[in-house]
């Protein structure tokens, strides 16, 4: 489990010295509904909101829009309508750039204009309509797909144009009612879309050039946003498109399964797929209904068995797509108001867990083990992600003046380095949700052997219960030795007053360095295995490090990873010699090649930062 880690030095001859805290580095907020396409994040959060947590660090106006945001690099990304000629209709598309320190415009790149007004079909109030698809990032670039189907490849730093693709012009794309939804995704240097181009609609894009790499399946464009996920061992990508649900191999668009699901109402208007383990849900308004099935592996196939539907209403999600939680399913469901229910669902067998009204069509994420919301209303609710019932653990007003025509909040939030981004049709909003940094005060001795210390909060807030319990106490007389062979000690700490005291024996050694470790996050990581290895050549061995579970290695755990060996297996594993081959991401999957295999037996391990 990855830490992060506060130091202090014991030099019990020449006195005391505190060392610098290093702080957690977090994930980008990437793309719609985070890097892994579920609206979950492994980031730890303040769960206290009360004080300047429920303060904005910046509000500002934004012009008419539905899509979410997206964060990266300092920047927070987002999509924007303009009337032009003040007829009341708004005519253009804008994507900008927010300063993510204080939410001033950094660019505004033009990425759609038509000579009519560009909603027509209405719906969505009088004056918020706009852009509903959310920018994707990568690297220093940005990639934007528009409401009349234009595709875009911005740069990050100053929205210049990189180069641009016309899917109605150039590929024969059709625009369904209240135009395009679906956000573009991202793996790999590809870009995914339902473009409703024809008889071969589903599409990967070079993202380097915009050259198309593949066109698949005769389907309909819908709203709905593919996902990426892995299923037993197969990196899949899957749509919810106008006949039904389909997974392809994202890399050559080839068909792995389908289930029918015909959306017979020209809106075509529904969640994303929503991934539990080997279930795929999906919900669809406007009469159509919810559904699950299961994908079943069978004689080297993938195939989905159904195994609940229903088209009452109340099991019907507008579009805001639920997020997953221990076999359940936790999201917004109808009336289609800004009072919608909030409703846990069991994915395997469409049993209704519990339910509470009040929240309309907002946003949802899944963090840590907690719910963070935002209601249709602009209220901001942090909920127990609980399979049993609600239980409220905050609640403040985030976004401004609700109306039902100009200020709602139907648009996904992204979460970044602690920091929440908010957006309504008319205001953006940052939230610090960090948790403050620890620190440890000067160590004091106790008796000659004992020493104590005072653990707390940079900012004074109250250290939890909750923390103390995940904060671990090592020690080292060598501060450049590695945190993860630093000895761990029994110590004593008392929680008072929001401060911990701190109180460890052995310290007879004539200098420690000390440190305080917690968890990054308290979600467990799919355990790491190792395929059995192959030799290359007669001297060179191969090995594939993939998940338990078959969930998708991330860049982030890639790269706490050190692949070690040894020719004995008994021998303690922090003293098996690293080595320096290159682990290569492909697929979800780590591959390394070329490892040297003169030796007669050789064990393999892989580790990671405990």
């Amino acid at each position: 489990m990855h830490t992060v880690r506060y130091f202090a030095c014991l030099g019990l001859f020449s006195g005391w010295l505190l060392l610098a805290a290093f702080n957690t580095v977090a994930g980008d907020w990437p793309q719609y509904r985070g890097p892994t396409h579920d609206a979950v994040s492994t980031e730890r959060i303040n769960k206290n909101w009360s004080g300047l947590v429920t303060n904005s660090v910046w509000l500002v106006p934004l012009t008419n829009g539905l899509t979410g945001l997206t964060a990266s690099g300092g920047r927070v990304f987002t999509q924007v309508a303009m009337d032009s000629d003040e007829d009341g209709f708004p005519d253009k598309e804008f994507c900008i750039a927010l300063s993510a320190t204080n939410g001033s415009i950094l660019w505004s790149t033009e990425v759609e204009a038509q000579s009519f007004p560009l909603y027509p079909d209405g719906g969505v109030g009088s004056t918020d309509d706009g852009p509903r698809t959310t920018p994707a990032v990568d690297g220093g670039s940005v990639y934007v797909l528009t409401s009349y189907l234009k595709l875009h490849r911005l740069n990050a730093t100053n929205g210049a144009v990189i180069w641009s693709t016309n899917l109605v012009d150039g590929l024969g794309a059709n625009v369904i009612p209240w135009q395009n939804a679906a956000s573009p995704l991202l793996e790999n240097g590809l870009i995914f879309l339902n473009a409703s181009c024809g008889t071969a609609a589903l599409m990967a894009f070079n993202t380097t050039n915009g050259s198309l790499v593949w066109r698949s399946q005769d389907e309909g464009l819908t709203h709905s946003t593919p996902v990426l996920v892995t299923m037993h061992g197969e990196r899949q990508l899957i749509f919810a498109t106008a006949s039904g649900v389909v997974s392809l191999n994202p890399q050559t668009g080839t068909r792995i399964w389908k289930h029918p699901f015909p959306f017979s109402y020209s809106i075509s208007i529904g969640t994303s797929p929503i991934v539990c383990d080997d279930y795929v849900y999906l919900s669809a308004y406007y009469g159509m209904g919810a559904f699950t099935i299961q994908i079943v592996s069978s004689n080297s196939l993938q195939v989905p068995i159904q195994r609940w539907a229903t088209n009452v209403i109340q099991y019907q999600n507008h579009w805001v797509s639920p997020v997953c939680w221990q076999g359940t399913v936790i999201g917004m469901f109808t009336p289609d108001n800004a009072d919608a229910q909030l409703r846990c669902v069991d994915v395997a067998t469409g049993v209704t867990r519990w339910a509470t009204n009040g929240f309309g069509r907002g946003s949802v994420l899944l963090v840590g083990s907690n719910l963070v919301i935002v209601t249709e209303r602009g209220d901001l609710v942090q909920a127990a992600a609980s399979t049993n019932s609600y239980t409220e653990l905050g609640r403040f007003k985030a976004i401004p003046g609700f109306h039902t025509d100009y200020n709602k909040c139907w648009n996904a939030m992204a979460l970044s380095d602690g920091q929440l981004y908010v957006r309504s049709t008319a205001y953006a909003a940052r939230f610090d949700l960090s948790i403050p940094d620890l620190i440890i005060d000067p160590p004091q001795l106790v008796t000659r052997n004992e020493v104590s210390f005072v653990l707390r909060t940079v900012t004074g807030d109250p250290i939890s219960s909750n923390r103390l319990a995940g904060v671990e106490l090592r020690a080292s007389t060598n501060a450049g030795l590695s945190p993860a062979f630093w000895s761990k000690l029994s110590a004593d700490s008392v929680l008072s007053n929001g401060v911990a005291h701190v109180t460890t024996p052995d310290v007879r050694m004539p200098q420690l360095f000390f440190m305080a470790s917690e968890p990054l996050t308290n979600l467990p990581l799919p355990r790491l295995t190792l395929d059995p290895p192959r030799f290359a050549t007669q001297t060179k061995v191969s090995l594939v490090i993939r998940t338990a579970t078959g969930n998708s290695i991330s860049s982030n755990r890639l790269a706490g990873m050190e692949l070690r060996a040894s020719t004995n297996a008994g021998l303690s594993p922090a003293l098996w010699p690293r080595l320096n081959n290159i682990l290569m991401l492909s697929n979800g999957l780590v591959r390394v090649t070329n490892i040297d295999g003169s030796t007669p037996q050789q064990f393999f391990i892989v580790s990671e930062p405990q």
